[in-house]
């Protein structure tokens, strides 16, 4: 609960930055922006090398405090070593990547700003790592909502009060991500030591390099598609694209990063309980069910909620929002499925299923787009990203045979799709009337769940007994 609020709040600050973005920024350069961040996203795991998934891992498996304090170490200093050498090499191509990526030279500098916030941002990733091992939720939390609001603060700044544009977020980006990398390394190292165990940097590179093409994978499902669409289409169309695929991930921040943020840290301990299949099976029900929610919300109120964030010019990005939130369940649903792969230690399969789904994904971007535009791009968001959870479940159910509930998670999708279908029915051009009736529509999906037969035997007396206590307190008052 703890993380979040701390991602909830995190996440309200920036939807705040989206009008401010979108008004003083065209849709021209919300596209150059975007292909930055998907530049710097797949570069970043070079400098991170997997070695967030060996921490959590391998600071769990030790007992004594003194090994516990080498893992970190090793991971911090190796860390700053990489990330030392790749700017070094980045730096004198930062032209060349102006232009091949942007198609001019003229924003170089902005390359020479990102790579310079790649290592800054691994190393304060490392330390946020650090915390979520040791179980200091309240610490990360503290950490994630200054560093978000003091970027954010920065940002208006430097955007809004001096007017430098796209220069002004990487400036707050770089001043924020020196300031708490800096405090929270040196306090961490303070406590462990400055120590290199070789024999923990190559067990945690073991287990974490396989991740490493894992997450270029991920790059090619999630953000390829913006490469594609600047040859077929326009950095404008990118532009609109990114806005409406951040507002249909914006359920990953807001319910799959704070729960992965702790199920990643136990899952290796509920192993060892008797009935951990079963725990792992109701968990997967209502993580489903959790995000399903969060999806038909984002999908139903899609058109309201671009019309309210972003000017008249980027209305367009209502359309691609529903396939995007459909995509991202998919997405994150293979993290409570993939629990027999990490358990097992076949980090391996992880990576070969996401290299199955982004050659999936290419194939049907370079198809769809050209024809559909953007709406292309999502669909192929969509194709692979269902993909990938069902090879995950394969791979994962032959490694350690989990009975889920799978027709409990066919209602939660049929409940989504009645109620989704119900909503799209309802046509008001005056957008708080259509809020107020697509709330109340919205409200039908728990109603739809019990109708279909979705609770369990154990699910239904515990509501019986709270409507009990309900009742009775409200007698006896």
């Amino acid at each position: 609960m703890i993380y979040g609020i701390g991602m909830m709040l995190g996440k309200a600050l920036s939807f705040l930055l989206i009008p401010v973005y979108t008004r003083y920024l065209s849709p021209k350069d919300y596209g150059i922006l975007e292909l930055l961040d998907i530049t710097g996203y797949v570069l970043g795991f070079l400098f991170g090398l997997g070695l967030d998934q060996g921490i959590l891992k391998f600071y769990s498996q030790y007992d004594e405090s003194q090994d516990k304090s080498g893992v970190l170490s090793t991971a911090i200093v190796f860390n700053l070593l990489l990330g030392g050498v790749l700017v070094l090499i980045l730096l004198p191509l930062s032209q060349h990547f102006s232009q091949y990526i942007l198609g001019a030279p003229d924003y170089t500098y902005l390359f020479i700003l990102l790579f310079i916030c790649l290592l800054l941002e691994s190393v304060l990733a490392k330390g946020k790592t650090i915390l979520r091992a040791q179980h200091r939720s309240v610490t990360f939390t503290i950490i994630s909502l200054g560093y978000t609001v003091s970027a954010a603060t920065l940002s208006v700044f430097f955007v809004v009060g001096l007017g430098l544009g796209l220069t002004g977020i990487y400036y707050s980006a770089l001043i924020c991500s020196f300031l708490f990398s800096t405090y929270l390394i040196l306090n961490i190292l303070k406590s462990t030591g400055v120590r290199v165990h070789w024999l923990k940097l190559k067990q945690m590179a073991a287990y974490g390099v396989p991740f490493v093409p894992v997450g270029i994978f991920a790059f090619i499902l999630h953000w390829s598609d913006r490469y594609i669409l600047n040859i077929y289409s326009n950095i404008e169309t990118i532009g609109l694209y990114a806005l409406g695929y951040k507002m249909g991930m914006s359920i990953v921040m807001l319910i799959a990063v704070p729960f992965l943020f702790i199920w990643n840290a136990y899952l290796f301990e509920i192993e060892k309980r008797p009935d951990a299949k079963q725990i792992y099976a109701s968990i997967a029900t209502y993580f489903v069910l959790a995000m399903t929610l969060g999806g038909l919300v984002l999908s139903v109120f899609s058109r309201e909620l671009i019309a309210i964030l972003a000017p008249k010019a980027y209305e367009d990005a209502s359309r691609v929002i529903p396939i995007i939130a459909v995509a991202m369940i998919f997405m994150c649903s293979e993290d409570v499925f993939q629990v027999g792969l990490l358990i097992k230690g076949k980090s391996m399969y992880i990576a070969l299923s996401k290299g199955i789904a982004a050659g999936v994904s290419v194939l049907f971007n370079i198809m769809l787009i050209p024809r559909y535009d953007m709406m292309g791009a999502a669909i192929t968001v969509l194709v692979s990203m269902a993909t990938f959870c069902a090879i995950i479940i394969h791979f994962s159910q032959k490694t350690y045979f989990i009975h889920f509930e799978y027709k409990r998670l066919g209602k939660i999708a049929a409940a989504a799709l009645i109620v989704f279908s119900l909503t799209s029915l309802l046509n008001s051009e005056n957008i708080w009337s259509s809020i107020i009736l697509k709330t109340g529509m919205v409200a039908l999906f728990p109603v739809v769940l019990v109708a279909l037969g979705f609770l369990n035997f154990e699910e239904t007396a515990i509501l019986k007994r709270w409507h009990e206590q309900i009742r009775g307190h409200v007698w006896q008052n």
